[in-house]
């Protein structure tokens, strides 16, 4: 029987190396001793592409640091594999709909839902951070 993958263990080892850049699939796959071809049907299986899964850990990844740290949002988009902060703040905003300056000065009552992956964001069909998905 074949072994399914935890999304939050993949989320986890994505996490892990997006400061060294946009993960490999085949490096991720590998990493999870699995084959590419396997963990690509896996995904496909449950509807999500492989670039989505690491857009989904990165907006959880960000919405957490933004939440519960005070590091810069430069330092953040670091740490996420984005190039720059202008890149950065472009993707967190296509992700809620408000800047990470924004997300971060909200109060905790009024920011984005982090488990709901699909809700949308004042009407704008913005994605907010995902986590709580099985693969």
């Amino acid at each position: 029987m074949a072994t399914r993958l935890s999304i939050e263990a993949t989320c986890d080892l994505i996490d892990a190396l997006l400061a060294h850049g946009y993960p490999a699939l085949e490096e991720v796959a590998r990493l999870l001793r699995v084959s590419s071809r396997t963990f690509q049907r896996q995904l496909n299986r449950d509807g999500i592409s492989y670039s989505d899964l690491v857009e989904r850990c990165r907006c959880k990844a960000a919405c957490e640091a933004l939440e519960h740290t005070e590091r810069p949002i430069q330092d953040i988009s670091a740490t996420l594999g984005y190039a720059d902060a202008s890149s950065f703040a472009r993707a967190f905003r296509r992700w809620t709909g408000l800047s990470p300056r924004a997300y971060r000065n909200q109060s905790p009552g009024q920011q984005a839902n982090p488990f709901n992956p699909l809700a949308r964001n004042n009407g704008r069909g913005a994605r907010q951070c995902g986590a709580k998905w099985s693969v």
